[in-house]
């Protein structure tokens, strides 16, 4: 009976940190598409985004599992971590992206000549 608690209570876990996965995952996507489309992302979205990844990969890490729900963990793990290597990735992208300056150049234009001997026949 507790042992069926426990793998209960275990299962709910892996399940609160899947959906929290799945939500970060979301972001990752978002954040994959600006960069690719050539948009810069600032790095403390990204940097901030890994770190709620390796939160969830510590809450993994501190279940204890058994059967079934160490299937599920490593499953969950493998995604948390695919999720940082492709964050790394974009990082490094986002880097050597160059951010978008507009400027103008204007044309300047010398004052019209205005004494006799600058004209020239």
């Amino acid at each position: 009976m507790r042992k069926n608690a426990r793998i209960q209570t275990v299962h709910r876990a892996i399940s609160d940190v899947s959906l929290e996965v799945d939500k970060l995952a979301d972001q990752v996507t978002t954040i994959e598409k600006s960069i690719s489309s050539g948009n810069k992302v600032a790095e403390v979205q990204i940097t901030t985004l890994i770190e709620l990844l390796m939160r969830q990969a510590v809450k993994l890490d501190s279940l204890p599992t058994e059967g079934d729900n160490s299937s599920q963990k490593n499953l969950q793990a493998k995604r948390v971590q695919k999720c940082v290597e492709t964050l790394d990735v974009l990082k490094i992208s986002n880097a050597r992206l160059k951010s978008v300056v507009v400027t103008t150049k204007w044309e300047t234009f010398d004052a019209p000549t205005t004494t006799e001997w600058e004209f020239f026949d």
